[in-house]
C-alpha cells in the first residue's frame, strides 16, 4: 500500500482473527476475516463524529501540507512531522483530520510480533521517539488535541494498544470512545437512541480490545466486554470467538477452563452456529493443559454432530492423547482417519509417533515412519525429531530397568541389548535425514545425544556435540540442554574429564550453567569419587548471584553423598559445613516443616545426609543450651518404619560422643524418641569435652 493511500487508512489489523490454522483455504464457509486495514469508508461510524467531508474538500493549502507530512513520514522524520502539526495548531491553522490521521498511525506503528511488527517497521520507522518514549504516548495527546476526535483516530490509537499488549489503555480509551459516542449520539441531539449503536465503536474495535484482554490473561473482562458488545448490539461473531478460543490455546497457561466457557457462550450466542475450527481449537487448550479427556469429550460430541471432520481436527484430537500417553487410542484415529478418507500428513504422524514414545512404544514409532516411506511421504525434521525422542525415552526407561536389574536378578530381559539397538537406531535416523536432505536441529542432536547418553555412550555424546559444533549453523549451535545432556552421559559413565571439559565449552560458548547444569557435574564428580572438585563447585554455586544457580536438595544430597565416603576428618568437616549452609538456606531442616522445635523428620533424606543431620542437630542442641537459649526436652526423630530408624539408631549410638540411646514409642514405629535425660547427658558430655 502506497503512503497517500495510508494516510486515508487505520491500523486497525484483524489478522489475529485468522483463526488457529493460519493461511490454509478456508473450508465449512468458516474462513477467517481478510487480513485487512479499516478505512473511513468501511467503519461504522456517522454524524456526529464522522467528518469524512472535510477530506473530500481539502483547500490547496492543506493538500500542499498533507503532502509535506506524507514525504517526511515516508522518510520515517515522525517527530519533525509532529513538529509541522503542532505549528499549524499554534498558528490556528484548520488541520485536516487525515494529517492527524496519519501521523497518529505512524506514532503507533510497531508493537506486535512477527511479520505484522516488521511490516509496521518498514512502513513508519521506529516506533519511539528520540528520548526513547513510545510515540504511542504522543498519539494520545494528539488524538486528545483533534477537535473534534474522530472515531477514525481512536480505532489506530486502540489497535496500537492492543499490540502492544497494553490491555488497560486499549479498554479504558474503549470507554473513552462509547462515552463519546453515546453521550453525542443521545435523543436530545435529535438522534433516536435506538439506532445509537450504528456509530459505535465496530466490530473490529471491538474484536481489537478483547484480543488484548485476552492476551493479558484477563479474562473476566473478556466476559464482560463480550456482555456489553450485547447490549450495544454489536453482535460477536464465530470468528470473534475462534479467535479468543485460538489465544488460550495457545497460553503458556492452561487456559482449559476458559475455554470450556468461550465454547458454552458460543454455543448459546443467538445466531452463531460453532464450526469445525471452533470445536477444533477448544480441543487444542484442553489438549495444552493437558486435560486429555476433556479435549476427547468435546471430539466425541462433534463426531456426534456428524460434522465431516478434517485432519486438523483428527490431529489434534491424537495429540491429546500422545500427552496421555494413550498411545492405543492415538492409533486408532489415525486408522479411522484413513477408513473415512481423511489423509493423514506428516504433523499427524508425528504426533502418533510421539504418542507411541510417550507409551514406549519406540518400535511402533519406526514402524510409522517406515509407513510413511512407502507410502513416498516426505518426512520433515519434526517427524524425525519425533522419532528420536521416542527412542530417548525408551533408553532412559532401559537405564532405569538395568539399574533395577541390579538388584533383582529375578529379570531375565537383555537392557543392555535393548539399549545397545536405541542408540544406533538414533544415530542411523540422523545419517538418513542427511541423506534426504533433511535440516537437523538442537532438538535432533538433544534427542540423540540423551539416547546415547542413557545406552552408556558417552564417547558418542561427545561425537554429536562436535557435530553441532562443525555444523556451523544458528539451529545445530549446541545448547545449554544439549550441553548438559552430554555431560550426564559421561557423568554416568565415570569420565569426569570429559564432563568437566564440557562444562567449560558451554562456558566459552557463552552459555551460563544452570542449576540442572551444575547438578549435572556434581553428580559426575560423585560418580567419579572427585570429593575436592565436587566441593570447590559446591562453594562456586553458593558464591552464584543468580537465583537459577542456587544449590537445592539434589545438590546437598550428590555433594554430602561425595564427601561422607572419602577418609578423612577434614572430608567430614566439609560435610558439616556444607549441611550447616543447606540449612541457613532453607534447603533442608525447614523450621517452619514441623509443629515442634524438637522434632525434626529424617524419613526423606539419604544415609549420608541423614547422619550429617543427627551431629548438626545435636551440635545446634548442645550450643543452645549452653547459652541458656533453650532447656532440654524430650528429642524426636521422624524415619519411618524403616532402615533408615535403624541406620539413625546407628549413628546415634556408635558415632556421637558420649553415646545417645532411644526408644520407638510403641504407637509411633516411625519415630525415635531420645528421653530428656539423655539429651542432658549428651549436653553435660559436650560441656565437659569443651572445657
Amino acid at each position: 500500500m502506497s503512503i497517500p493511500m495510508m494516510l486515508f487508512a487505520a491500523s486497525v489489523s484483524v489478522s489475529a482473527f485468522q483463526g488457529y490454522h493460519g493461511d490454509r483455504p478456508p473450508r465449512h464457509g468458516t474462513s477467517p476475516l481478510p487480513h485487512q486495514r479499516i478505512s473511513r469508508t468501511n467503519t461504522r461510524w456517522n454524524s456526529p463524529l464522522n467528518l469524512s467531508s472535510t477530506d473530500r474538500d481539502l483547500s490547496k493549502a492543506t493538500t500542499s501540507f498533507l503532502t509535506s507530512i506524507e514525504t517526511l513520514l515516508e522518510a520515517g522524520n515522525v517527530d519533525d512531522a509532529v513538529f509541522e502539526l503542532r505549528n499549524q495548531e499554534k498558528e490556528g491553522t484548520d488541520v485536516a483530520p487525515s494529517s492527524y490521521h496519519a501521523i497518529i498511525e505512524a506514532c503507533c506503528a510497531g508493537g506486535g510480533g512477527g511479520s505484522e511488527k516488521k511490516r509496521y517497521k518498514q512502513q513508519k520507522g521506529n516506533a519511539k521517539g528520540k528520548n526513547g518514549r513510545d510515540r504511542i504516548e504522543l498519539a494520545v495527546e494528539l488524538l486528545q488535541s483533534m477537535n473534534p476526535s474522530t472515531p477514525h483516530a481512536y480505532e489506530i490509537v486502540i489497535s496500537g494498544y492492543g499490540r502492544r499488549g497494553r490491555w488497560s489503555d486499549a479498554n479504558n480509551l474503549l470507554q473513552q470512545m462509547e462515552d463519546i459516542t453515546y453521550s453525542k449520539s443521545s435523543s436530545k441531539d435529535g438522534i433516536d437512541a435506538t439506532s445509537v449503536h450504528d456509530c459505535g465503536p465496530s466490530l473490529n474495535v471491538y474484536q481489537t480490545v478483547l484480543t488484548a484482554l485476552a492476551q493479558g490473561g484477563q479474562y473476566d473482562k473478556v466476559m464482560s466486554l463480550l456482555t456489553k458488545m450485547r447490549r450495544r448490539q454489536v453482535r460477536p461473531n464465530v470468528y470473534t470467538y475462534n479467535s479468543l478460543l485460538n489465544i488460550c490455546a495457545k497460553d503458556r497457561t492452561p487456559r482449559w477452563k476458559e475455554a470450556l466457557s468461550l465454547l458454552s457462550q458460543c454455543q448459546r450466542e443467538p445466531g452463531i452456529n460453532p464450526d469445525l475450527v471452533t470445536y477444533t481449537t477448544a480441543m487444542r487448550a484442553c489438549a495444552q493443559a493437558r486435560k486429555s479427556n476433556k479435549a476427547m469429550e468435546i471430539f466425541r460430541v462433534i463426531n456426534d454432530m456428524g460434522m465431516e471432520l478434517d485432519v486438523y481436527c483428527y490431529t489434534t484430537a491424537m495429540d491429546a492423547c500422545a500427552k496421555d500417553r494413550n498411545w492405543k487410542t492415538a492409533l486408532k484415529l489415525l486408522e479411522d482417519m484413513t477408513v473415512k478418507g481423511v489423509a493423514p500428513n506428516e504433523f499427524t504422524y508425528s504426533v502418533a509417533i510421539t504418542a507411541c514414545g510417550n507409551g514406549g512404544q519406540w518400535a511402533k514409532a519406526l514402524e510409522l515412519l517406515d509407513t510413511m516411506r512407502s507410502t513416498n511421504m516426505r518426512i520433515n525434521a519434526i517427524t524425525y525429531n519425533s522419532a528420536i525422542s521416542a527412542l530417548a525415552k525408551a533408553a532412559r526407561s532401559e537405564s532405569r530397568q538395568q539399574r533395577r536389574f541390579d538388584y533383582n536378578k529375578d529379570d531375565e530381559t537383555d537392557h543392555a541389548q535393548n539399549s545397545d539397538i536405541l542408540w544406533r537406531r538414533a544415530l542411523d535416523l540422523i545419517e538418513c535425514m542427511e541423506k534426504e536432505g533433511v535440516k537437523r536441529d538442537v532438538f535432533t542432536y538433544s534427542a540423540a545425544i540423551s539416547t546415547c547418553g542413557a545406552a552408556g555412550r558417552w564417547q558418542e555424546t561427545v561425537n554429536l556435540i562436535n557435530t553441532m559444533k562443525s555444523d556451523g549453523g544458528r539451529d545445530t549451535k549446541p545448547n545449554r540442554v544439549s550441553y548438559t545432556s552430554a555431560i550426564t552421559a559421561c557423568g554416568n559413565c565415570g569420565q569426569w574429564d570429559a564432563a568437566y571439559e564440557l562444562f567449560n565449552e558451554m562456558k566459552l560458548d557463552g552459555l551460563q550453567p544452570d542449576l540442572v547444569s551444575y547438578n549435572a557435574l556434581v553428580g559426575a564428580g560423585m560418580t567419579a569419587n572427585k570429593p575436592d572438585e565436587v566441593f570447590d563447585l559446591w562453594i562456586e554455586m553458593c558464591q552464584q548471584k543468580s537465583e537459577g544457580i542456587s544449590p537445592d536438595i539434589v545438590t546437598v544430597t550428590e555433594v554430602i553423598a561425595t564427601l561422607d565416603r572419602s577418609i578423612g576428618k577434614a572430608n567430614r568437616a566439609r560435610v558439616d559445613t556444607v549441611f550447616a549452609e543447606a540449612v541457613s538456606r532453607g534447603i533442608i531442616l525447614r523450621e517452619d516443616s514441623l509443629d515442634s522445635a524438637w522434632e525434626f523428620d529424617l524419613s526423606g533424606m539419604s544415609f549420608p545426609v541423614a547422619r550429617a543431620a543427627c551431629r548438626f542437630i545435636f551440635r545446634r542442641i548442645a550450643e543452645n543450651v549452653s547459652n541458656e537459649e533453650e532447656s532440654v526436652k524430650d528429642l524426636s526423630l521422624i524415619t519411618g518404619a524403616s532402615r533408615m530408624r535403624e541406620y539413625v539408631r546407628e549413628v546415634l549410638r556408635d558415632e556421637l560422643k558420649p553415646a545417645v540411646y532411644c526408644v520407638v514409642p510403641k504407637m509411633e514405629q516411625g519415630t525415635l524418641q531420645v528421653k530428656e535425660p539423655m539429651v542432658r547427658n549428651y549436653v553435660d558430655g559436650q560441656s565437659s569435652a569443651n572445657a
